[in-house]
Order: structure tokens, then C-alpha cells, then sequence
């Protein structure tokens, strides 16, 4: 029941965002789906940021540090989420889980996939599992924790902390001791981050 409501905020999603470039367009209607490939070619940009080295908690409630826990060990695809959110973060999760199906088990060893909640508040660890991580797939971390940890780690980032349903859509990829930082933007095609993230090392 509760994939089936995930599943359905996502064809919401996808519809509404769909009605949004088909509003922007010129083209008829035939068109409408080599323009949004287009507008989500997958482009990196650099990332400034600050790594803090807070104690998180993912959602099978395993304590874990978000630097030398994680970050000093391989590189990871790090996403956002939060329970409340109804529009932008379901396609965002599933583009996670697609990606780590593809991936495969044995890369997956290698480059970790992880999600951080905007809402602590809300998103305690076990509350994470039930509406998110249960899900999902398996070999993907959520991350919750103490929210002033939380929240720390956010501003780190630079990525804004909140259930704000008009927040940004964006995958940070991080090399492994946090040497390479990198910004996508959007609803990039999971094959199209997929070949990102052979290059991160």
C-alpha cells in the first residue's frame, strides 16, 4: 500500500512537471519529450562546501558519521528527501533506487548511495524506514539523526533544511575523502548519472 501511494505521487509528479514544459514550449505536443531530454542532459557543476563530521543514524538505526563513517571511505551519490514531500522528492528517490538496481551489488560495494532527510523533525530514523527505506532498495542508506546534526550537515552543504515542497532537486557527488565535490541539478536519466559516477573516485 504504501509503494503504491509513493508510486502514485511519482506519476503525479511526473505529470505535473511534464505540464510545466509542455506550458514553455513552442513545439506541439509531439516534441514535448526530446525537449525535456534535453533540458535534463545531465550537467556537473563544481560544488564549494564544508564537511561536517556529525553523528547520523540511518533508517535501520545504525549510528554512523557522516565524514570518516562515510565519506573518507568511498565516494557516494548523495540525495534529499523528506517524508512530507509529495511532489519533487518521489521522482528523485526512484531515480535513486533505479540507479542502484543498475549498479549492480558488486559496484555497490564501491560507491555508496545515500539519502539525507530535509526534516528531521518529522523523519526520526524509524519513521524514515516505514514511509521510505522500506521501499526501497535495500543496498541504499537513509540518514536521519539528531536534527541540530542533521541540520549541521545540511548547512555544510549548502543545501537548505525544511519540508519546503518547492525546494531544489539536486544530487551532490562526493568523492571519496570529500576531494571532489559535485553538483547535478534537476531529474537527470539514471543511465545519465550512472555514467557521472564512473568517474568518481
Amino acid at each position: 500500500m504504501k509503494r503504491q501511494r509513493l508510486l502514485r505521487a511519482v506519476v503525479i509528479a511526473t505529470a505535473c512537471l511534464a505540464a510545466s514544459v509542455l506550458a514553455n514550449l513552442p513545439a506541439p505536443a509531439p516534441t514535448l519529450w526530446p525537449a525535456l531530454a534535453k533540458d535534463l542532459t545531465v550537467e556537473t557543476q563544481p560544488r564549494t562546501v564544508h564537511l561536517v563530521d556529525r553523528r547520523l543514524v540511518t533508517a535501520q538505526g545504525a549510528e554512523v558519521n557522516f565524514v570518516s563513517g562515510l565519506i573518507a571511505k568511498q565516494p557516494i551519490l548523495l540525495s534529499f528527501t523528506f517524508t512530507g514531500c509529495v511532489q519533487l522528492c518521489p521522482p528523485s528517490d526512484v531515480i535513486m533506487d533505479v540507479v542502484a538496481q543498475r549498479l549492480g551489488k558488486d559496484r555497490l560495494q564501491r560507491l555508496k548511495l545515500v539519502t539525507l532527510t530535509l526534516d528531521p523533525l518529522t523523519d526520526s530514523p524509524e519513521h524514515l524506514r516505514r514511509e521510505r527505506a522500506d521501499q526501497m532498495h535495500r543496498d541504499r542508506i537513509f540518514l536521519s539523526g539528531e536534527p541540530a546534526n542533521v541540520w549541521s550537515v545540511l548547512e555544510g552543504l549548502r543545501v537548505q533544511p525544511g519540508p519546503n515542497q518547492d525546494h531544489d532537486i539536486q544530487f551532490l557527488l562526493i568523492g571519496t575523502g570529500g576531494r571532489d565535490v559535485r553538483t547535478v541539478a534537476g531529474l537527470p536519466e539514471p543511465e545519465d548519472l550512472i555514467a557521472v559516477l564512473s568517474t568518481l573516485r
